[in-house]
């Protein structure tokens, strides 16, 4: 081999690590982790909420100091199973509307970016990361929901 097919096949080779290593984040996944906690745990009665009485049911809560005192998403994925996401939107920080009134999925009504309302992965932009979800237990014997932020 000749010095100039040597050169030109390590520039290829090097090229090829470099443009993997910078994409290597677009196959990591859509679903979001979950955030940080700062150690704060919330009780939620999910009994008192009618709209989380049904699997698919979603409700807006506020609990005071915590994800910026915006609403969180709860939703109730299964019988024993909720997710629980922030409602501001990682495109702008408008707040997006609840699943159902446009579908199953959670829409910004500020330029259209739609997410899953189990995982929180955008779907649709312009929004380009997912909604932050929050760590939680639910105890089906009380019916609390335990929300870590």
């Amino acid at each position: 081999m000749d010095e100039k097919t040597e050169r030109r096949a390590f520039l290829t080779q090097a090229l090829a690590l470099v443009g993997g290593c910078m994409c290597a984040g677009w196959f990591s996944g859509c679903e979001n982790d979950v955030l940080k906690s700062s150690g704060v745990s919330v009780q939620f009665d999910v009994g008192s909420v009618p709209a989380l009485a049904q699997v698919g049911g979603s409700v807006k809560q506020v609990f005071e100091g915590q994800n910026g005192d915006a609403p969180v998403i709860i939703f109730r994925r299964a019988e024993e199973d909720f997710v629980v996401l922030s409602s501001v939107c990682t495109h702008e920080a408008c707040e997006v509307d609840l699943p159902g009134g446009r579908g199953p999925q959670i829409w910004c009504s500020c330029h259209g970016a739609r997410f899953d309302r189990t995982t929180g992965a955008v779907l649709r932009g312009p929004a380009s990361a997912p909604l932050p979800r929050f760590e939680s237990t639910y105890d089906n014997g009380t019916q609390t929901l335990t929300i870590l932020f």
